[in-house]
C-alpha cells in the first residue's frame, strides 16, 4: 500500500561525494513525482525485475519517508543503464528507518542520491550481489546521513559506498563491506565523508579509494571504528585524518593525486608506499613491508614499529623527517653480530634522505645473533664496523637520534649507538641518495671499556650478578658469626638472646679487568634472635642447645667500567647451634643453618632489571677453643674454628633477556686465633662486672664452583683469600639475668685482593 502525504517534513543532512553516469527517466514501480511527498508502511515492499528500471524513483525537489520497507531489484543493469533500488534527484530527499535494499543484477545500485539530494538512512540494511554492483551512490552535491547502517557488496569488482564531486557523508555506528577481490568498500571522487565508530571492511579489495582519472581531492575524517583493506590515491588526491581508529592495510599513491595520512590516538598496520606526508599522535604505525614517505613527523606519542611478525627485515626511505622530544621513535629489529660490510649486515632500517629535525629514540629489538665485538683488527670501532640503522642525507646532529635506553644487552655484552658526522662516515656504507662521505651515518656496536686494559663491555647489571655469590657467603658468615652460643658465660640457665649485626665491606677482585674480575662495596644490616631450648650439667660440663632465627638484608655495589649498578639480597635464616663446655676448659661449638634469599638487581637507565631472584644456604659452623686463666680476672682463650657454605641459586632471566644460572658454588673458611678478656668488678649499681676483650684470628677461605653462566657465557665470580680479623668489645653483666655486649671488629685481606672491612655487633641476653 502506498499512502502519499503532502508537505511531509525536512531530512537530516550529512556529509560525501563520488562520480556516476546520471540516470535518466526510466520505468519504475515506485515515483514519488516533483513535489510530492509519499510515505510507506512498515512492511511494505517495492519490487522491479525488469532491465534497467528502478524499484523506486524520487523526482526533483520530492520526498519520500518510510519504515522497514523493503526496495528490491531482481533486474539486469549495463554500464549505462544500471537497475537501481531507489533513485533521488535534484534536491529530493529519502528518509529510511529499517528495512532493506536490496540488487541483484550485475550493474545494480541500491541507492543513489544526485544534485543536492538528501538521503537520511537509520538502521538500513543495503546489499548488491552483482558483479560491478554498488550498495550507495551520493554524488553531485549530494548529502547523506547514516545510522547503523550495513552496506554489503559482494561483486568481484562492487563499491560499497561511492561519494564523488562536492558531495558530502556523515556514518555513524555503521559497517561497509566489499568482499570481491578487486571491491572498493569507500571510493571517492572527491568530496567529503566522515565516518564515527564505522567499520569499513574490503578483505582483499580496498578499503578507501580514489581509482579515478580526474583531478581534485577528496578527504575522510575518521573518528574510531576501524578499517581493514588497502587504502589508494589515483587521479584523485586523498586525504585522511583518523583519530581513535584502527587501520589495517597498505596505503599507496598510485596516480597523480597526493595521498596523505594523519593518525591521532590511534594505529596503523601495513605498508606505505609514495605518501605525501604521514603524522602520528599519539598513534602507532606497524611497518610491514618496504615503505617511503616524503614528509614523516612525529608529535607527541607517535612512533613508528618495524613488524616482526613476518621474517625479514624492512627499509623506510624518507623525505624530511621530524619528532617530537615526547615521540615514542621508532621500534626496529638487528641481528645483533659483528656486522661489518653492507652484505653483512641484517636490520631495519631508516634513511632520512634530507634533513632530520628533534631528537628520536630508536629502540632496537634484538632479532637474533648472540652478540661479538664490532671492532676491527685493530681492537677500535670505526665508521665502516658495526651495523648501521639510521642514515640522514642532509642536515642532523649527534643527538638527532639515541638509543633508548642508552644499551641493548645481547647476551651479557652491550651494543650502544655511535654518531658518525659528514666527512667521518664511511661512502662504502652509504644508502642515502648522493654519494660520498658527506652524510650522517648511526650505528650499532658493541661497547668497550676505557683504558689499556680494554675489552668487550658487559651489560651494566652483569657485574652485580658476578659478585652476588660472593657477597651471600659474607653475609651468611656475618650471620653466623653473630650467632657465638658459647658467650652467655658461665650460667648453666636457658637464656634468650638478642643481636643486631652490620657491616660495611670492600672487595678486591684477584681477577685482572681483562678477565671480567669485579671489585664491589657490601653493606650487611641484620637482626637475630636466638633461645635455649636444652640445658643440661653434669658436675661442670655443660651441654646447651637451641635455635635461632634471623633477618636481614645486604646491599651490594660493584665498582666496573660497565656503568653503575647495585644489587639487593633480602634474607631469611633458620639456625640450631650447640655448645659443650667441660670441666677441664674445653668448650666445643656447633651450628647449622638455613638461608633464603630474595634478590633484586638495579641500574640507574632500566631500574628494576632482577625483580625476584631466589637463592637458599646451607652453612655448617664448628669450633674448638680452651679458656686458660693465667690469674683470677685473665682469661685467654685460644681457638680454631671452620665455616662450610653452600649456595643454590634458582634459574632466572632479567627484563633484558638475560639468562641467569649461578649454580651451586660453595667455600670453606678455617679461622685460628686467641681472645684475651679481663674481668672487672666496679662494684655499681648498674654494672656488676664487666669483661673488655681483644680477639685477633687469621682467615683462609677456598670457593669450589664459583662461576656464572649469562646467556651462555660462562664468567668467573669473586673468589675468598686471606684475611685477618682484629675485633675489641665488652660484656656487661648488668644483674644475675641480664648481660650485654658489644664490639667492633676490622678485616684486613691479605695477599693481593681479597676483602677488607668494619662491623658491629650489639646484643642482650636473658637468663631464664
Amino acid at each position: 500500500m502506498v499512502t502519499k502525504r503532502w508537505g511531509h517534513g525536512t531530512l537530516t543532512m550529512a556529509l560525501a561525494a563520488a562520480f556516476v553516469t546520471q540516470a535518466h527517466a526510466r520505468a519504475t514501480n515506485l515515483v514519488v513525482e516533483r513535489g510530492m511527498a509519499e510515505q510507506l508502511d512498515p512492511g511494505d515492499v517495492v519490487h522491479a525485475t525488469a532491465p534497467g528500471t528502478m524499484a523506486a524513483r524520487v523526482d526533483p525537489r520530492a520526498t519520500l519517508d518510510a519504515e522497514d520497507a523493503s526496495f528490491v531489484n531482481e533486474g539486469v543493469g549495463t554500464r549505462t543503464s544500471r537497475a537501481y533500488g531507489v533513485f533521488v534527484s535534484d534536491g529530493g530527499g529519502l528518509s529510511l528507518v529499517g528495512g532493506r535494499v536490496a540488487v541483484s543484477g550485475s550493474w545494480g545500485i541500491g541507492i543513489q542520491a544526485q544534485r543536492k539530494a538528501l538521503l537520511d538512512l537509520g538502521g538500513t540494511r543495503v546489499a548488491a550481489s552483482g558483479h560491478a554492483g554498488i550498495g550507495i551512490v551520493v554524488q553531485r552535491e549530494g548529502e547523506g546521513a547514516f545510522r547503523d547502517l550495513r552496506v554489503e557488496s559482494t561483486g568481484t569488482h562492487g563499491v560499497g559506498l561511492l561519494v564523488t564531486g562536492h558531495s558530502r557523508v556523515v556514518a555513524t555506528d555503521s559497517r561497509i563491506l566489499a568482499s570481491g577481490s578487486g571491491a572498493t568498500a569507500l571510493a571517492l571522487d572527491g568530496g567529503e565523508v566522515r565516518l564515527r565508530d564505522t567499520v569499513l571492511q574490503a578483505g582483499p579489495g580496498y578499503a578507501i579509494a580514489t581509482r579515478f582519472q580526474n583531478d581534485g581531492a577528496a578527504r575522510v575524517h575518521l573518528e574510531g571504528g576501524a578499517v581493514q583493506g588497502r587504502i589508494e590515491s589515483g587521479g584523485p588526491g586523498l586525504s585522511i585524518h583518523a583519530v581513535a581508529g584502527h587501520i589495517d592495510g597498505d596505503a599507496v599513491r598510485a596516480g597523480k593525486g597526493e595521498l596523505d595520512l594523519h593518525i591521532a590516538r590511534g594505529a596503523w598496520r601495513g605498508r606505505g608506499s609514495r605518501l605525501r606526508s604521514l603524522s602520528l599522535s599519539d598513534a602507532a604505525w606497524t611497518l610491514t613491508g618496504d615503505s617511503d614517505v616524503r614528509q614523516v613527523r612525529l608529535d607527541p606519542g607517535g612512533r613508528i614499529v618495524f613488524d616482526r611478525l613476518q621474517p625479514g627485515f624492512r627499509t623506510l626511505r624518507v623525505g624530511t623527517w621530524q619528532a617530537d622530544v615526547a615521540a615514542g621513535g621508532v621500534v626496529l629489529g638487528t641481528r645483533l653480530d659483528a656486522g661489518g660490510t653492507l652484505r653483512r649486515q641484517a636490520t631495519d632500517r631508516l634513511l632520512v634522505h634530507g634533513d632530520a629535525v628533534g631528537r628520536t629514540a630508536l629502540h632496537v629489538v634484538h632479532t637474533g645473533g648472540t652478540g661479538a665485538s664490532t671492532a676491527g683488527r685493530d681492537g677500535v670501532n670505526g665508521p665502516g664496523d658495526g651495523i648501521s640503522v639510521v642514515q640522514v642525507g642532509g642536515a642532523a646532529s649527534a643527538e638527532s637520534f639515541h638509543l633508548a635506553g642508552d644499551y641493548v644487552a645481547v647476551g651479557p655484552w652491550q651494543y650502544r649507538l655511535y654518531a658518525y658526522e659528514p666527512g667521518r662516515s664511511d661512502p662504502a656504507q652509504r644508502l642515502v641518495d648522493g654519494q660520498g662521505a658527506d652524510y650522517w651515518d648511526f650505528r650499532l656496536q658493541s661497547m668497550r671499556t676505557a683504558g689499556a686494559a680494554s675489552r668487550a663491555a658487559l651489560a651494566p647489571q652483569v657485574p652485580a650478578y658476578l659478585v652476588l655469590a660472593h657477597a651471600l657467603f659474607g653475609y651468611g658468615r656475618s650471620a653466623m658469626g653473630a650467632l657465638r652460643p658459647g658467650d652467655v658465660g658461665p650460667s648453666r640457665e636457658p637464656a634468650l638472646r638478642v643481636r643486631a649485626f652490620g657491616g660495611d665491606a670492600m672487595y678486591r677482585s684477584r681477577l685482572a679487568a681483562t678477565s671480567y674480575g669485579v671489585d664491589y662495596r657490601r653493606r650487611d644490616r641484620g637482626l637475630q634472635i636466638a633461645a635455649d631450648m636444652l640445658v643440661h650439667a653434669i658436675g661442670e660440663t655443660t651441654v646447651r642447645t637451641g635455635i635461632a632465627l634471623s633477618s636481614g638484608s645486604s646491599r651490594i655495589l660493584p665498582r666496573a667500567a660497565e656503568g653503575r649498578s647495585d644489587a639487593r639480597a633480602e634474607a631469611r635464616a633458620l639456625a640450631w647451634h650447640a655448645v659443650l663446655t667441660t670441666e677441664s676448659g674445653w668448650a666445643l661449638a656447633s651450628a647449622y643453618g638455613f638461608s633464603r634469599y630474595r634478590i633484586a638487581a638495579h641500574t640507574p637507565v632500566r631500574g628494576e632489571v632482577l625483580p625476584n631472584l631466589r637463592a637458599s644456604a646451607n652453612e655448617a659452623m664448628a669450633s674448638v677453643g680452651f679458656h686458660w686463666r693465667p690469674s683470677a680476672r685473665l682469661l685467654v682463650e685460644p681457638g680454631a674454628s671452620v665455616l662450610w657454605q653452600r649456595l643454590r641459586f634458582g634459574k632466572a632471566r632479567d627484563t633484558d633477556g638475560i639468562e641467569l644460572a649461578a649454580g651451586s658454588p660453595r667455600r670453606a673458611t678455617v679461622r685460628a686465633g686467641a681472645r684475651a678478656s679481663l674481668l672487672l668488678q666496679p662494684q655499681g649499681r648498674t654494672i656488676r662486672t664487666w669483661s673488655p676483650y681483644l680477639d685477633l684470628r687469621y682467615g683462609l677461605a677456598r670457593d669450589t664452583g664459583a662461576s656464572l653462566l649469562a646467556a651462555g657465557e660462562r664468567l668467573p665470580t669473586g673468589r675468598g683469600g686471606r684475611t685477618i680479623d682484629a675485633a675489641a668489645g665488652a660484656t656487661f653483666e648488668l644483674d644475675a639475668r641480664w648481660t650485654a655486649s658489644i664490639d667492633t671488629s676490622a678485616r684486613l685481606a691479605r695477599g693481593h685482593g681479597g676483602e677488607s672491612g668494619r662491623a658491629v655487633r650489639i646484643g642482650a641476653t636473658w637468663h631464664f
